[in-house]
C-alpha cells in the first residue's frame, strides 16, 4: 500500500526532515531557512482533533455519537470534500461506511467477530452518503445511526493541510508523505525531481513482502499521489484473510484481482478517494471512473495469475 521514497544523499543543510508516527507514519522533508517542525505538528494535531475517528474527543467522534459540537473549519472542509467525491464516484467512495468498517474490525470500534449476512443487511440500511448532509454548519442525519469515517481520504487530507502550511511559510521544495499518500513539490535534497517507487504487491493477502518496484515515478513541479491496496492491512475472519477495503454495496471486504491502485490527481484528497473507488469498483463502474481527470497505475492479476498493468496515457510521462 505504501510507495517508497527514493532520493540521493542530502547535501543541502537547509533541508529538514520530520518523521514519526501517529495513527500512521509521517515523513515530511522541506527546504527552508528555519525549522518549521513545531508549526507542522501544530496543524497536524488540529487535523487529528477534527477528523480522527479513533480519538473519542475529536469533532467526528462527537458527530458520530450525535452530541452537540461546534463544527470546526477542517471538519467542514473534510465533510464537503467527502460528499463531493462520493457523488463523483457514485458511492464507490462512501464516507458513511463506518458501521461496516467497524463490523469487520478495521474501524474505531473493535468488532472481531465475523460479520453475518443478516447483520450486514441491517447495517447497510443506514449506510449511504445521501443519508447525511451539512445544513447551516449543522450535521443532519436521516437516521441517528449514520456514522462517518474519513479514513479513506484522511491521509490525503492531512497531506493537503500540511502542504498548505508549508506553502504559507514560503516553502517551495518539499515532500509530505502521510501513510504512503504524498504531495511533492519542487526538488529533493539532491536537486532532482522527487522519485517514488510503486511496490509490486504480493499476489495474495499474507504473501511475502514485496522487494521489487513495479515502476518508479518521477514527480516534477507539484504532484499529489495516493495508493490503495489491501496487502498491508488485513485480518483473519473465520479462517479467511480479509482486506480492509470495504465494498459499500455488498458490505463485505472487497475481493478483486486488482492488487493496488496508484492515482495522481490535482489534489491529494481526490487522489486518495479515487484510489479507493477504483479498488472497489466492478468493471462497468471502473470504466466510467477511469474517464475522470486523474492519472492511474493499476496492478492486477490476469486469469493465469500473472501480474498485469493498466495505466493512463498521462501516467506514462511520470515513468522514465
Amino acid at each position: 500500500m505504501f510507495p517508497f521514497l527514493l532520493f540521493g544523499c542530502a547535501t543541502d543543510a537547509s533541508y529538514y526532515t520530520l518523521s514519526g508516527q501517529k495513527h500512521t507514519y509521517h515523513r515530511i522533508i522541506y527546504k527552508h531557512s528555519a525549522c518549521l517542525d513545531e508549526g507542522i505538528m501544530r496543524v497536524y494535531d488540529e487535523f487529528y482533533r477534527a477528523i480522527n475517528p479513533f480519538d473519542s474527543q475529536s469533532t467526528i467522534s462527537h458527530v458520530n455519537r450525535n452530541e452537540a459540537v461546534q463544527l470546526d473549519p477542517l471538519f467542514i472542509e473534510a465533510f464537503n470534500r467527502a460528499m463531493e467525491l462520493a457523488k463523483q464516484t457514485d458511492g464507490a467512495f462512501d464516507p458513511t461506511c463506518a458501521p461496516l468498517i467497524n463490523r469487520w474490525g478495521f474501524g474505531y470500534e473493535e468488532r472481531p467477530e465475523a460479520a453475518q449476512a443478516e447483520s450486514l443487511e441491517c447495517l447497510k440500511t443506514y449506510v449511504g452518503y445521501d443519508k447525511i448532509e451539512l445544513s447551516h454548519d449543522v450535521i443532519v442525519k436521516q437516521d441517528p445511526r449514520v456514522q462517518l469515517n474519513f479514513s479513506a481520504i484522511g491521509d490525503g487530507f492531512a497531506c493537503e493541510v500540511i502542504a498548505r502550511y508549508l506553502e504559507g511559510q514560503g516553502v517551495c521544495d518539499y515532500l509530505v508523505d502521510i501513510g504512503g499518500e504524498m504531495i511533492a513539490s519542487g526538488k529533493n535534497p539532491s536537486g532532482n525531481d522527487w522519485s517514488v517507487g510503486i511496490v509490486q504487491p504480493p499476489k495474495q493477502l499474507g504473501g511475502s513482502p514485496a522487494d521489487t518496484f513495479s515502476a518508479i515515478l518521477h514527480l516534477s513541479g507539484k504532484a499529489a499521489l495516493a495508493t490503495s491496496g489491501n496487502y498491508n492491512n488485513f485480518r483473519r475472519v473465520n479462517g479467511k484473510l480479509r482486506g480492509h477495503t470495504i465494498d459499500p454495496w455488498t458490505g463485505y471486504p472487497v475481493e478483486t484481482n486488482v492488487l493496488s491502485v496508484t492515482v495522481i490527481a490535482p489534489d491529494c484528497v481526490t487522489a486518495d478517494a479515487y484510489a479507493t473507488a477504483l479498488l472497489v469498483s466492478t468493471e462497468d463502474r471502473l470504466d466510467r471512473l477511469l474517464r475522470a481527470a486523474i492519472d492511474y497505475y493499476i496492478i492486477y492479476l490476469d486469469a493465469a495469475d500473472n501480474y498485469r498493468i493498466r495505466q493512463s496515457e498521462g501516467m506514462k510521462r511520470y515513468i522514465h
